[in-house]
């Protein structure tokens, strides 16, 4: 196996840390409060959590679990071990935005719905336009209306 020196790192590391817990630890006689009462009676730790007291043979030992026996969290401690946090700000509001009064257009006629296919004009005779509608041709002279709506008053600029 290639140890590489991220992995002999954090090998030191946690070696550190376990050589600082075990050193940091409180002193065996300090562990476990002398009461009058037996060492196998339960002792009440932080708020009401009872852990059996420590025995004297397991306090002289020196053994590493008996050394953390004490240590006991507190449940109004323990939820707080990792609060929520949010870092997000809400963004302003929008500015209003302005009022336009736009004027409506002009009215404005609809558009015809006809289409001018052609002309014809005979020498002597008025013109006949030639309109249409879908499927319908209409042949109007100057002065006529169609279908009782339209009426064709000239025929100007085309």
């Amino acid at each position: 196996m290639v140890l590489t020196t991220r992995f002999k790192v954090l090998c030191a590391i946690a070696a550190a840390v376990g050589v600082f817990i075990v050193i940091s630890g409180p002193a065996p006689e300090s562990a476990a409060p002398s009461t009058g009462a037996s060492p196998s009676a339960p002792a009440a730790v932080n708020g009401g959590t009872r852990r059996p007291a420590p025995t004297p043979a397991t306090r002289d030992s020196g053994s590493l679990l008996a050394r953390f026996a004490h240590r006991v969290s507190v449940d109004k401690f323990a939820a707080a071990l990792f609060p929520t946090q949010s870092w997000y700000v809400a963004p302003p509001p929008p500015p209003p935005a302005p009022v336009v009064v736009v004027a409506p257009p002009p009215p404005t006629a609809p558009p015809m719905p006809f289409t001018v296919m052609g002309s014809y004009a005979h020498p002597g005779d008025a013109t006949v336009y030639f309109l249409t509608r879908g499927d319908r041709v209409f042949d109007v002279h100057v002065g006529d209306t169609i279908d009782g709506t339209y009426s064709v008053d000239g025929a100007a600029n085309g």
